[in-house]
């Protein structure tokens, strides 16, 4: 299961159609573990500020308001539409793939929460579509499906409750089974970004009762001390009780000091890296944004290499960091530009063969991928 591409317009700083395509797989024979099922399956995105890195990572994972009851929006609701666009509603166009069958999914809402269209297509045969404004939709493929032909859609729908939550919660899926492994894919996609000097988690609940509190509660904290050092952070830890009685994570010094007010944004950034790879089997796909923002350049490769390694998570990696592109870690097809009119990759974003001796970042730094020539 892997989402294939997004094409999203009207949202934040996405005014007009930008497509990101992760099934414009290029033959490279170098790499090869950043591609699977012939989908991209690990990228690298850069771009200039106020490009819409993070706005791309919450468009990505906006897919969670339809299927889950998600009352938190990724970021600030007041800017959900492109402030110059005519249109009232932001489009979100998905395609996954799933067990070989293609899901696409295509919906409009005029804000985080209020929803105008939505469509769903399986292998390019439409299982319906709902205007929420009109009060009209086509239903017929239902008749199809024992088990979706009792659902009732009232004439006075409800704009906040997609047409797909409700198939979920109540239809006992079997011949679209795929519709229940879909909706677990989409549970699994997460977000990681940086927030108040450390890291945001977004996504399935992993960490209900805060992220250190998770390492303590596993016994999890001589793992993230090795972690650490690992990654060239030499510190002594330990769990011990706060005065209030509740479990706390500690620097092991002679007069102990607690982690989360006192440690670095590098240290907490790390610690935010430790608790996700311990969870990976639990996301499906994952998006951190400006990694590099709290680390040293060094730790960035180390980093990439720990996530490369992790096939069964599809991973896009924001950065400001040029030493990562490189075919040493990854490959043309996989790193990616971004920009608020198009998302290109560094293969198609050039007339030259690239080959695996070319040095990426000596090209993207001559300005090589500034006119995309595909899109």
């Amino acid at each position: 299961m892997m989402l294939k591409s997004l094409t999203v317009s009207n949202f934040r700083v996405f005014k007009d159609p930008v497509t990101i395509n992760f099934s414009k797989v290029r033959d490279y024979k170098f790499n090869q573990m950043c591609i699977k099922n012939n989908l991209i399956n690990k990228a690298i995105l850069y771009g200039r500020n106020a490009t819409g890195k993070s706005n791309l990572g919450y468009a990505l994972l906006d897919i969670r308001t339809m299927v889950l009851p998600i009352s938190t929006p990724l970021g600030d609701e007041s800017g959900f539409l492109h402030a110059n666009a005519a249109e009232a509603a932001a489009v979100f166009e998905y395609s996954f793939i799933i067990n070989g069958h293609e899901i696409q999914y295509r919906y409009e809402k005029t804000s985080f929460r209020e929803i105008k269209f939505e469509r769903l297509m399986l292998d390019n045969v439409e299982l319906y579509h709902f205007d929420f404004e009109r009060q009209q939709g086509d239903f017929t493929a239902f008749l199809h499906y024992d088990e979706l032909k009792h659902l009732n859609i009232s004439d006075e729908w409800d704009n906040e409750t997609s047409i797909l939550r409700y198939i979920l919660a109540n239809a006992k899926l079997k011949e679209l089974m795929i519709l229940k492994e879909w909706s677990s894919f989409v549970e699994g996609m997460a977000m990681l970004r940086p927030l108040d000097g450390g890291m945001r988690f977004q996504g399935p609940k992993i960490f209900s009762h805060g992220i250190t509190k998770s390492i303590i509660e596993k016994k999890q904290v001589h793992e993230l001390v090795r972690f650490l050092s690992e990654m060239e952070v030499d510190i002594p830890l330990k769990d011990d009780l706060k005065p209030d009685g509740e479990s706390g994570l500690y620097f092991d010094f002679q007069r102990p000091l607690d982690f989360v007010k006192n440690a670095s944004s590098g240290t907490k950034a790390l610690t935010a890296m430790f608790a996700m790879l311990s969870n990976l089997d639990r996301i499906t796909f994952l998006y951190i944004d400006e990694m590099d923002a709290n680390l040293h350049f060094s730790l960035a490769e180390k980093i990439v290499n720990t996530l490369k390694s992790q096939e069964n998570c599809q991973l896009i990696i924001s950065t400001h960091n040029t030493d990562l592109m490189s075919n040493r870690i990854m490959r043309p097809d996989c790193y990616f530009i971004l920009t608020p009119e198009y998302v290109v990759s560094c293969a198609d974003a050039t007339a030259r063969e690239l080959r695996e001796g070319h040095n990426l970042e000596k090209l993207y730094q001559s300005g090589e991928f500034d006119e995309a020539v595909s899109t």
